[in-house]
């Protein structure tokens, strides 16, 4: 046994010293006949991958990179950041620059290591770019006059649309006719549109009585404002225990004002919100009120659903 398992790693040293010789030579296609043979005895090391994949790229043949890395980390094989790097760079070799923007996007909202964010940045960087230049000479096909004259349901559906590919021809046009809508649900798409592009720049924002200033780039996603990740799932929790069958409309309640106040931050704590929230959904199914909620928080709530009247669709 020990005689086969010495030949075994014998043979294992050789392919890999094959591999390196062919690497060096840039004999790609000895290379990659010999890596597949080498896979077929034994995982393959991280510099052997690494080899693969600078074959693979030199040889102009992105797409089977992104076969082969996807598959190794759907399978938790090899090194993460070494098939997300490299998978990123043969999406960008094959033009394929909004999806690198949408992986790259995905990835920095993780506590990644920084040398690995080092590198997501720069492929990111290099994709936006690359974008910018092929939309250089092209006009928006929807320009800031097409897109005043559309009713407010238009102009959000147009706005979710170039959120979901990340479109990179509209930045200027959202920062531009941010602060002409007087619409907070407006707002928010744009925002969050900025946002999936890292808009660069800063914008002031107004809603309710409170104002601040975001850089789009780093705003939180709206799965993460504290509204829908902190106050929602307590409150609703709260709503179970008094009128289960009320759960559905305290959802939508909380929600429509999470996306019109998104991402505006009160100065209450969140514990002060979800009994304000409490309260108002007690006080709308004719309870008597019992959580001891703030009477500046309630007025608060009380100044979003008011303001949402006022500017009801």
């Amino acid at each position: 046994m020990d005689n086969k398992v010495t030949t075994h790693h014998r043979f294992i040293q050789k392919f890999e010293r094959d591999l390196k010789a062919h690497y060096d030579a840039g004999d790609d296609t000895r290379f990659l006949k010999t890596f597949s043979k080498y896979t077929e005895l034994s995982e393959p090391s991280e510099l052997a991958e690494e080899m693969l994949y600078e074959t693979l790229l030199r040889a102009q043949r992105p797409g089977e990179l992104v076969d082969y890395s996807l598959e190794q980390m759907n399978n938790g094989d090899g090194d993460y950041e070494t098939h997300m790097v490299y998978m990123l760079q043969a999406l960008s070799d094959m033009g394929n620059y909004e999806e690198v923007l949408e992986f790259s996007g995905h990835l920095l909202e993780e506590p990644i290591p920084q040398g690995f964010r080092v590198d997501i940045l720069s492929l990111r960087q290099n994709a936006a770019n690359k974008l910018r230049g092929m939309l250089t000479e092209a006009e928006p096909a929807v320009s800031k006059d097409d897109f005043d004259k559309m009713n407010l349901f238009q102009q959000l559906e147009f706005v979710e649309k170039i959120t979901q590919t990340h479109d990179l021809a509209y930045m200027n046009l959202i920062m531009e006719v941010f602060s002409e809508t007087g619409r907070n649900e407006l707002q928010t798409a744009m925002l969050l549109y900025l946002r999936s592009v890292r808009a660069n720049g800063t914008l002031t924002i107004e809603k309710c009585g409170v104002e601040m200033t975001v850089k789009p780039s780093g705003l939180s996603s709206l799965e993460e404002y504290f509204i829908v990740r902190d106050v929602l799932p307590k409150v609703i929790d709260e709503v179970e225990q008094f009128n289960p069958s009320f759960t559905e409309a305290a959802t939508e309640l909380i929600m429509g004002h999470a996306i019109y106040m998104y991402p505006v931050q009160p100065d209450f704590t969140t514990e002060a919100v979800i009994k304000a929230y409490a309260e108002r959904i007690e006080e709308m199914l004719g309870m008597p009120a019992s959580y001891g909620a703030e009477t500046e928080v309630k007025n608060w709530l009380a100044e979003i659903e008011l303001d949402i009247a006022r500017n009801s669709l």
